[in-house]
């Protein structure tokens, strides 16, 4: 029986190949497993880096599940990689919270745009408030579609905290400054009382030491209530000031000239010594202004300008 030469070569041939193809998919194995390998070191260096940054970095995929968090990300929401990685935000997070971080999310990839310096309030592991700056940036395939998000995060509770307390202290601080106001302005009202004492008749008792801001809210006092009082007769008492310097003197002199173009005469009582020298040292024209001993005699006369007189009353 003859045997063909070419069907004994055929089935050799077909070994011969396959080997060369077993050969050929074990050189590819075998690249593979050298790139799997390169991969791993560069994930296992990428990892090390990412853990080294205090920034709080993660990476998810299209439908918002985590594929990469870094230490700061597991140290700051209490969790660890087992727990984050192929979850999504509702599944770690509060709802509330879950949902800021999905809507702000799904902004970035749906608008396939990075998004920066973005403010979120969230919360830690224990609950308190967590303020993040946070960065996002689409990830996406080799056809350009968004495939994912890298998001940083930079905490920044404390400063968010220290504005709220200055914002907290600054409100103190204009209520403070409110009231002292009010106090100043009461304080200054009652520097000048000016007392209607009979139909017509004011007296203004001064007490103590007399300074710019003072004399001008004197004359301000005076002005205003001889107008509202349609009073003739201002009697102004110094017995409680026991000095004024030139200034004062001459401001309060032409007070009592204003008072005179309203109609209102004036009468200057109690003035002392002191008064007296510097009202002397201005040479300053008192033919307008009545000065009078006291208070008593101050009354007196203005009660007699009017048609009335003061009576003692037998007890």
């Amino acid at each position: 029986m003859n045997h063909d030469p070419e069907d004994s070569a055929a089935p050799e041939d077909e070994l011969a190949a396959l080997r060369r193809r077993v050969a050929d998919l074990e050189g590819q194995v075998a690249a593979l497993r050298d790139r799997e390998a390169t991969l791993r070191e560069r994930l296992v260096e990428q990892s090390a880096l990412l853990d080294e940054l205090p920034a709080i970095v993660s990476l998810k995929d299209r439908e918002h599940r985590f594929l990469i968090a870094n230490k700061a990300f597991t140290e700051t929401f209490g969790l660890s990689s087992r727990q984050i990685l192929g979850k999504n935000d509702f599944e770690l997070f509060p709802p509330e919270t879950a949902r800021t971080y999905v809507e702000n999310d799904e902004l970035t990839m749906t608008a396939g745009a990075p998004r920066r310096n973005v403010e979120l309030l969230g919360s830690r592991a224990d609950g308190t408030p967590l303020w993040t700056m946070e960065s996002h940036i689409p990830r996406r395939d080799v056809n350009g579609e968004v495939i994912g998000l890298l998001s940083v995060l930079i905490d920044i509770t404390d400063r968010k905290q220290a504005e709220a307390a200055l914002q907290k202290t600054e409100a103190e601080l204009r209520a403070a400054l409110a009231r002292q106001e009010q106090l100043f302005a009461t304080m200054i009202a009652m520097s000048a009382p000016v007392l209607p004492i009979h139909r017509g008749i004011l007296i203004l008792p001064l007490v103590g030491h007399i300074d710019a801001a003072r004399s001008s809210h004197i004359v301000e006092a005076l002005l205003s209530a001889v107008e509202r009082h349609a009073a003739g007769h201002v009697i102004v008492d110094l017995t409680g000031v026991p000095v004024v310097d030139e200034a004062i003197a001459a401001h309060l002199v032409r007070a009592a000239s204003a008072l005179r173009l309203l109609g209102a005469r004036s009468v200057f009582v109690g003035i002392s010594p002191a008064i007296a020298r510097t009202l002397a040292h201005l040479e300053v024209d008192l033919g307008g202004i009545t000065v009078l001993g006291d208070l008593q005699a101050g009354m007196g006369h203005a009660l007699a300008q009017t048609g009335h007189a003061i009576r003692r009353v037998a007890l």
